[in-house]
């Protein structure tokens, strides 16, 4: 097995980061694959030993990782727990700390394998991305609870769990059932032979505050035509949801009676209702964060002046905050707006973001007010990780790619934590590295202010 950047004229890997010098893809010899079922698994722990040996010591030779594409690599639990194992020690954590992107597409991971990853993933604020499509996993209730634990204490935005037959409704239902990340925004279950036994546990989280998917995604299962009907009612009730893939459902026993017209027209008006349903969710989702952005604005020009810091419980009082504000001794005088009773200043600023309920106003405006927002705790001084990327790409990758000097690279970037553009100021506008690093900062804001989805007041 080798490990190294694809080149331009692999056609198999031709992807958007294909000269990003932070992205390790594995290329397999795929004779293995024919090995039959039983002798892989018998000599699963051989085949996976030098395969991980492989990918550690590419990483090593990287001074930057921040994408580990690792599909059909045979790593196996044993080679699955290597890795982690490696990326924990004092010699991965360059690599730790900096991977955004990790795909482990059909390893033959297992329980112990998934311990690993959830290891890997407790705690997380970099990993943005994880693939673990293919693989058996686990249908322990005890493993899938650390494993969802583990989700639920990390910023991932999007988990693929696809094509994995052998999971069945026993991992939805502890998966689904305790899973309560902010973070996550687009979920994939799509083949993992569900059954209309998990539409309720289904239903209960897409209607619930738990659910800030904004994508979901559970084709080929076999959740038939009124379990589609009971989740399209369920999601009715929320507002998070922009995109729901329910195709290619599996009909059962019961639906094959009814008449195949039948069928199709109840499908028709069960997308009709999901498409809008999902329309209404993006009105509202885009409203709320175009004004949670507004608001953030006319509040620092309004509170910052309080001098407001974090409290030990978390809570303010409107009042006290406007009272700081008025009575600040900043240089400059205070705005008339504070001559106003609260009562009418909070309704002034329900005016600025009307589609924001009084919570998320109120949150925005007390992250506002406290002036240690402005400055990130962790920002590295003059750019140091993208200057020394891009050292590195001017004194040679060895066998890698080397771009035009002045190419910005997707891979030279973490969202939690600052990031400096190195492009030249006529070029700075269409970095799409510098877009996306403002996207995804803007979102884990979004976030942490709980303003992200829209919630209806009764």
């Amino acid at each position: 097995m080798q490990l190294k950047l694809p080149s331009r004229s692999s056609a198999k890997w031709r992807h958007k980061y294909l000269q990003d010098p932070a992205t390790i893809c594995s290329t397999v010899n795929y004779r293995l694959q024919n090995i039959i079922p039983r002798l892989a698994s018998t000599l699963g722990e051989f085949v996976s030993t030098p395969t991980v040996n492989a990918i550690i010591s590419a990483i090593r030779k990287r001074q930057v990782v921040h994408r580990l594409y690792l599909g059909a690599s045979s790593l196996g639990d044993a080679g699955c727990v290597r890795l982690f194992e490696f990326l924990a020690s004092p010699a991965g954590l360059h690599c730790r700390e900096g991977i955004t992107e990790l795909f482990l597409t059909k390893n033959e991971i297992g329980a112990q394998g998934l311990l690993a990853v959830a290891a890997f993933l407790r705690g997380n604020t970099v990993l943005r991305e994880l693939c673990l499509s293919g693989n058996p996993l686990s249908t322990d209730p005890d493993v899938i609870a650390e494993f969802t634990s583990a989700l639920n204490s990390s910023h991932l935005c999007t988990l693929q769990i696809l094509h994995s037959s052998s999971l069945g409704d026993s991992f939805a239902q502890v998966f689904l059932s305790q899973l309560t990340t902010p973070y996550l925004r687009e979920l994939d279950l799509s083949a993992t032979n569900m059954t209309r036994a998990i539409v309720p546990t289904l239903a209960d989280y897409v209607r619930s505050t738990r659910c800030r998917l904004e994508r979901l995604q559970c084709n080929a299962n076999s959740l038939t035509l009124g379990g589609a009907c009971k989740i399209v009612s369920a999601i009715e009730e929320g507002y998070s949801l922009r995109s729901v893939r329910l195709a290619d459902l599996h009909i059962d026993d019961h639906a094959a009676a009814v008449g195949a017209e039948d069928r199709t027209i109840g499908w028709q008006g069960c997308n009709r209702a999901l498409s809008a349903v999902l329309e209404r969710n993006s009105i509202y989702i885009s409203r709320v964060k175009v004004e949670s952005l507004a608001l953030l604005r006319y509040s620092r020009a309004l509170f910052l002046r309080s001098g407001t810091g974090a409290t030990k419980s978390g809570v303010h009082k409107f009042a006290s905050l406007s009272l700081r504000s008025r009575n600040s001794r900043s240089s400059n005088a205070p705005s008339p707006f504070f001559d106003l009773p609260a009562e009418l200043q909070q309704e002034i600023i329900s005016y600025l973001a009307p589609s924001l309920s009084h919570q998320q106003r109120m949150r925005i405006i007390y992250y506002a007010a406290n002036a240690r927002t402005l400055f990130h705790p962790i920002r590295p001084s003059n750019g140091v990780r993208t200057k020394q990327l891009e050292a590195r790409v001017q004194t040679g990758l060895g066998r890698r790619l080397v771009p035009q000097q002045g190419q910005t690279f997707e891979g030279s970037w973490r969202p939690p934590i600052w990031w400096e553009c190195c492009c030249s100021a006529d070029l700075r506008p269409s970095c799409r590295c510098l877009r996306r690093w403002k996207r995804e900062m803007r979102d884990i804001w979004l976030t942490q202010v709980a303003c992200n989805t829209y919630e209806h007041v009764l």
